[in-house]
């Protein structure tokens, strides 16, 4: 084993300061580890995605070929790669190179999200069958899987995780990393979040419950998986309604903890004035009565402070979106949580169920933490793993 003296990581979006955070690019520096991230948006996403950061430690790669020799000419032994890339068959290259230098390669497997392992229905069978979009991503996510299961594909060297089930967040075929992986047990961003904000400042006066926004009708993210989202207008006016009826039933505010990529917001407030909070979910929802949600993540500071949820879906998810619907209705029955469609519902129907706790420490050790890490700040737990190599 050579000596770490560099993590690279390599995503296929620009660089975010929310990265730069969440894979301790300050704290790797300061340890004496030199840091690269190499975007390749131009290979995966060309011309989609805007540079966000002007950082040195950025190394932009633009093709295919580009990327071979970037590989072919690092001190791979001296590397420690981190993927910040779901695996999956757009990806096959990339994860061959990889495995051809033989490169030392981790994920950290976080933000797993309650998802059933239901059987696809007859109906979703025959439907899949006759797009031919849908049935070509299927076989060829098939064959990504199977590559990696006979050794083409290398599995990941190492799997941080976050919970029980952090690692099928690794992307196709995760159940050979829960075989063949060295999985380091650590937390999910919000577990550790949550750690600093125990005490402090309220955020917010006066008693309020609060919504997670998620962007949902003009996300990104949707837009560059080529999923059709809801539309923004009929949506904020149903979800403003329903905030009406919570306001005037529980007399109280609705805050909003906003998505980090609702940029619009920044210029445009579409709640109806109501207060807007942008990065500081965890002490929002340590303060509040009662939360708002979907199927956000974020569901987890809920979960850590002991807090009740209001799961809601609307009539537009489930025809536009029936997948992410069943999400949903599924995560509240995860959470133990009252599910509401706020655009058919009557007074009867809201209701905020008393928080089950066997229920929400389940969820604890299935997504957030483990018995290993729960004292242990994720970025130690990094550190640490990085260091035993680097003295080896």
């Amino acid at each position: 084993m050579g000596m770490i003296k560099k993590v690279i990581v390599i995503g296929y979006q620009p660089l975010t300061e929310k990265v730069v955070k969440d894979f301790y690019f300050a704290t790797l520096n300061h340890h004496g580890f030199e840091v690269e991230y190499w975007d390749l948006s131009g290979i995966y996403f060309p011309n989609i995605l805007p540079d966000r950061l002007v950082d040195g430690r950025v190394v932009k790669i633009e093709n295919r070929r580009e990327l071979g020799h970037k590989l072919a000419g690092c001190k791979v032994k001296e590397c420690f790669f981190v993927l910040h890339i779901t695996y999956e068959y757009r990806v096959i290259d990339l994860f061959r190179l990889l495995t051809k230098y033989d490169c030392m390669i981790s994920f950290f497997a976080r933000g797993a999200l309650p998802v059933s392992n239901r059987e696809s229905t007859l109906k979703e069978k025959i439907l899949r069958s006759l797009n031919p979009v849908t049935l070509a991503g299927f076989v060829k996510n098939k064959y990504a899987g199977l590559l990696k299961k006979i050794g083409y594909i290398k599995p990941y060297d190492i799997v941080f995780s976050a919970g029980n089930f952090g690692y099928l967040t690794v992307g196709i075929a995760a159940d050979v990393e829960k075989q063949q992986s060295r999985n380091v047990p650590i937390n999910s961003h919000d577990y550790d979040t949550a750690l600093e904000n125990l005490t402090g400042a309220s955020v917010v006066e006066g008693k309020f419950c609060l919504f997670l926004d998620e962007y949902l009708p003009l996300h990104p993210d949707f837009k560059l998986l080529g999923i059709k989202s809801v539309d923004a207008d009929p949506y904020y006016e149903s979800i403003n309604r329903f905030f009406d009826v919570i306001e005037e039933k529980f007399q109280l505010s609705i805050v909003i903890a906003a998505h980090p990529k609702a940029e619009m917001y920044r210029s445009k407030n579409p709640f109806n004035g109501r207060k807007i909070v942008f990065g500081k979910t965890s002490q929002l929802t340590r303060d509040c009565e009662f939360v708002l949600a979907h199927i956000s993540t974020s569901q987890s500071f809920a979960v850590l402070n002991k807090k009740p949820v209001l799961t809601l879906t609307t009539e537009a998810i489930k025809k536009v979106m029936p997948q992410y619907d069943y999400f949903i209705s599924h995560f509240s029955v995860k959470l133990g949580s009252a599910l509401i469609n706020i655009d058919n519902y009557t007074a009867s129907d809201i209701k905020i169920n008393k928080v089950d706790e066997l229920i929400y420490d389940a969820y604890l050790y299935d997504y957030l933490t483990s018995t290993e890490s729960e004292k242990t700040r994720s970025s130690e737990i990094f550190l640490k793993t990085l260091t035993a190599y680097y003295g080896e």
